[in-house]
């Protein structure tokens, strides 16, 4: 896999180009940052509730 393949996409009006390098580790910081807002609310919604 290439990652310094440049990906290009478009995001209302404006063009985006980016290495897909950098769009991966975009994609897993904001997967780690979910699971991680998921598993806080869980947490801080179970302890309502004791």
């Amino acid at each position: 896999m290439d990652l310094n393949r440049i990906i290009k996409f478009r995001i209302g009006d404006q063009d985006w180009e980016m290495p897909l390098g950098v769009l991966l580790l975009l994609g897993g910081i904001a997967l780690v940052m979910m699971i991680g807002g998921v598993y806080l609310g869980f947490a801080f919604g179970e302890n309502q509730f004791r």
